[in-house]
């Protein structure tokens, strides 16, 4: 018996780039009907980008072939809960939350854009998700009763967090495939020098904390690359940071 094609989304780390803003945004204040809805919205449209790139024929003709009717199905689904929820997360919470929304919205459309034009799993891409995917955190904060410019701070942070993490990663795997070059020694000053200026940021923009022990993982990683091999340790890695980050975030509001 043939086991069909998993449909969930196969880049793991983007889950811990969604949920752990998302889970921060819901610990940060009491979570009222409209937060919870708009949570769900945002990960119901995570959940659907896998099942759009086989329709879309980004997996592969084949794929598209033997999975094409249950991807279009769970698409549906996906988008009609995605849609309803946020509809009416927006409108329990009000005008504030929908200001928020329309922004995270043009966010997300560009992150759509590139999934187009497959580019969505370059380095570009995956740089413009670890900005697009924590955005969710916004909207979800403002109808929790966060006010919009921390909520944004927090957007900034995690975003910087991530893309730091990225980086790191990319440069773990170059180091693997070769020795490192100028490029690669200009990478890590980078994320060293990021991660001053954040330590430094902090001051003003408290909130933006939540980034530093992305930041400083991503650093270790970049300064100390392991094997190519162990992208599972690293990735376990991230996650820890992540769990510090919620827990900073809790602790700064």
């Amino acid at each position: 018996m043939t086991v069909p094609r998993s449909l969930w989304p196969r880049e793991h780390g983007a889950y811990a780039q969604l949920a752990a803003p998302l889970v921060s945004a819901l610990l940060l204040a009491m979570p009222t009907v409209a937060s919870v809805l708009l949570a769900v919205g945002a990960f119901a449209a995570f959940l659907a980008n896998e099942p759009l790139l086989v329709v879309l024929g980004h997996r592969g003709p084949r794929l598209r072939a033997t999975a094409g009717s249950r991807a279009w199905r769970r698409l549906f689904v996906l988008g009609v809960v995605s849609l309803t929820c946020t509809a009416f997360g927006v409108y329990v919470a009000g005008p504030a939350t929908l200001r928020v929304v329309g922004i995270v919205s043009v966010a997300a459309f560009i992150l759509f854009a590139l999934a187009l034009g497959r580019v969505q799993h370059s380095l570009v891409g995956e740089l413009v998700a670890a900005c697009v995917l924590p955005s969710a955190l916004a909207p979800v904060a403002v109808a929790a009763g966060i006010e919009i410019r921390a909520a944004c701070l927090l957007w900034i942070g995690w975003s910087l967090g991530y893309t730091a993490s990225v980086i790191a990663v990319h440069r773990v795997i170059d180091r693997h495939r070769s020795r490192a070059t100028p490029a690669n020694k200009t990478i890590t000053a980078g994320l060293v020098a990021m991660l001053f200026g954040l330590a430094t940021a902090v001051l003003r923009f408290p909130l933006i904390a939540v980034a530093l022990p992305l930041v400083a993982t991503s650093v270790v990683l970049a300064v100390c690359p392991p094997s190519a091999r162990r992208l599972r340790a690293i990735g376990a890695a991230l996650i820890v940071a992540s769990v510090v980050s919620i827990g900073l975030s809790v602790m700064i509001i």
